[in-house]
């Protein structure tokens, strides 16, 4: 037990560390660029719109500073709160911090995704047509990575059997299930102690007909680079590109700091993909040492404080 809890903790240091690392490159896509800019050590490379002039992306975090979190993060830290906050899953708890942080006059001051700005919109029609009704999903139909960004917190708690409904709440899309469930039975996988191996196997059981096929290319190119297979698949931001992208970095890299750095030399939604990697092989990895979470990296997180003491009470990562 003791054993579960310490990769249930390391899983959530895992996915929000991967992001932070991430975020002053994100949505940067001139792998070429990236590599000039920052060099073999690109984890935590400040935000810094003269890295994007020219190249192909998106400067989206301009306000934002080293060590914080991307939307991702933050979405996963939403999750953390109201896990924190009730003791377990609660939908209309986790409806009600999302929309207090994210929602206008909220704490987040940041990019806006599509699924969080039609999710918020959403429920403020439903409240002016009748009210918000507690077995209703608000979510955007939308098949991007944000829809996994809050499950790292909810497997590491033991409540891997609400991913659906937390998932449904921000992206309400058949095909964002889909692969949300592949992503749920990962991350189980991991914290139940599984290599990274076994983790992706783990994944492709769980995954549909309908997307089996494009997970296999994953294991089918483990003789190329990530930032090459990632290129290849696709480096935006749709759930059909970053799982196999995942995919394939658990099998082709062999430590924590590997798999970040080749997950930001492959370039694009490198955060979205930064929370499922980082989440997996902290749990597998663990903290410090030479495969796991560098302790250094752990100490640059700008919200490290309250990450710890929101997993000190959260179910299944807390003290009690």
């Amino acid at each position: 037990m003791a054993e579960r809890h310490e990769r249930a903790r390391a899983m959530i240091w895992g996915a929000l560390v991967a992001d932070a690392a991430s975020m002053g490159l994100h949505w940067l896509y001139d792998q070429a660029r990236i590599a000039a800019v920052a060099g073999e050590r690109p984890e935590f490379h400040g935000p810094d719109a003269a890295d994007f002039e020219g190249a192909k992306g998106y400067f989206a975090h301009g306000g934002r500073t080293r060590g914080m979190q991307s939307q991702y993060g933050e979405q996963m830290l939403v999750m953390l709160r109201s896990l924190a906050a009730t003791g377990i899953y609660d939908k209309a708890a986790y409806e009600a911090t999302f929309r207090a942080h994210f929602g206008y006059g909220g704490a987040y001051v940041g990019y806006v995704d599509r699924a969080t700005r039609d999710t918020l919109d959403n429920l403020a029609q439903a409240e002016r047509t009748g009210g918000v009704e507690a077995a209703a999903f608000y979510g955007s139909d939308d098949t991007q990575l944000p829809a996994v960004a809050k499950l790292p917190p909810l497997v590491a708690a033991g409540q891997v059997d609400e991913a659906v409904s937390a998932i449904r709440v921000t992206n309400n899309s058949d095909h964002a299930e889909a692969y949300g469930r592949v992503v749920a039975a990962m991350l189980q996988a991991a914290v139940q102690g599984a290599a990274p191996a076994q983790v992706v196997q783990a994944g492709q059981t769980a995954a549909t007909p309908e997307i089996a096929e494009g997970l296999a290319r994953a294991v089918q190119a483990t003789d190329q680079s990530v930032p090459a297979f990632t290129a290849q698949v696709g480096m935006a931001c749709e759930l059909a590109f970053g799982v196999p992208s995942v995919m394939h970095s658990l099998l082709v890299t062999g430590s924590y700091a590997e798999a970040v750095r080749q997950n930001i030399l492959a370039g694009g939604d490198s955060c979205g993909r930064a929370i499922v990697l980082g989440a997996i092989l902290g749990a597998c990895y663990g903290m410090g040492g030479d495969r796991g979470i560098p302790v250094e990296w752990v100490e640059a997180l700008t919200q490290r404080d309250e990450v710890q003491g929101l997993m000190d009470v959260c179910p299944g990562t807390g003290n009690g």
